[in-house]
């Protein structure tokens, strides 16, 4: 396998994942209506936030045109799999449905995907100046872990009891998606962590500033789901907020630093 292997893999994943997004994001009936269980409006479009970020996540390698960091799009496909994971673990109240049998396969065609593009690409490195990774942004990624590893560990496999303490009601098997989500993020920061350079942590900060900014988005747009007199409330947008401005700022600061670099 080669780059060119790499970069039609990659191409697809964006073009399709970002296709999902908008439509999840945007129309939000529409694309819960291809859902194989009730979606509601809000559930779908953290969907497709979720979406855009993996194409955003994976089009990063395609302007990059290097392999740094191509660990993360294996994560991604973990990510894929614990999707599929939820509605597998809720079949009984979902069903086999036909939709459910197009639900699996998409998700594990596209986890099959990025595995086999990040191998594709994993030994193209482009030649640019390395820079180790900033405290603050390890400081970033700790507290992200902090947050993500235990709200995702008991929305995913302990759905009923984790209900009562987020922000909206949902059923278990959409407490369990949404878990999905932060459990798999789990895996990315522990990753992320690990990383001596910046190089291999962009994707990962891409990642995360559109899924945030996007999730956040959603969330204002279906406030009257959330009670302000609730810590949850709170805490939620908190973290929401954090990630998005704190990806954010330091995708900025590496965008400049590599800048600076470039000018000199």
């Amino acid at each position: 396998m080669n780059w060119s292997v790499g970069r039609v893999l990659l191409w697809l994943h964006t073009l399709a994942t970002g296709g999902a997004g908008a439509l999840f994001f945007f129309l939000p009936q529409h694309g819960a209506a291809l859902w194989p269980w009730t979606l509601p409006a809000l559930a779908a479009r953290f969907m497709g936030s979720l979406f855009l970020a993996g194409a955003v996540c994976s089009s990063v390698f395609l302007w990059r045109r290097a392999g740094y960091g191509s660990f993360v799009l294996i994560l991604l496909a973990l990510g894929d799999l614990l999707i599929a994971l939820s509605a597998l673990l809720g079949i009984r109240e979902i069903g086999l449905t036909p939709a459910a049998l197009r639900f699996f396969a998409f998700f594990i065609l596209f986890a099959v995907l990025l595995v086999v593009a990040a191998l594709a690409i994993k030994h193209e490195v482009a030649r640019t100046v390395q820079t180790p990774v900033p405290r603050a942004l390890r400081v970033f990624f700790f507290i992200h872990l902090l947050v993500v590893l235990p709200v995702g560990v008991s929305m995913f496999f302990f759905p009923g009891w984790a209900q009562p303490l987020w922000p909206w009601r949902m059923t278990p098997v959409n407490v369990r998606l949404i878990g999905s989500f932060f459990f798999g993020a789990a895996f990315i920061s522990v990753w992320a962590l690990r990383q001596a350079r910046t190089q291999s942590v962009v994707a990962v900060l891409a990642l995360y500033a559109v899924f945030a900014s996007f999730a956040t988005l959603a969330s204002l747009l279906h406030r009257a789901l959330f009670e302000p007199g609730r810590m949850a409330t709170w805490a939620f947008f908190a973290l929401y907020v954090f990630v998005a401005l704190g990806s954010t700022l330091f995708l900025l600061q590496l965008a400049w630093n590599r800048k600076r670099v470039s000018a000199a």
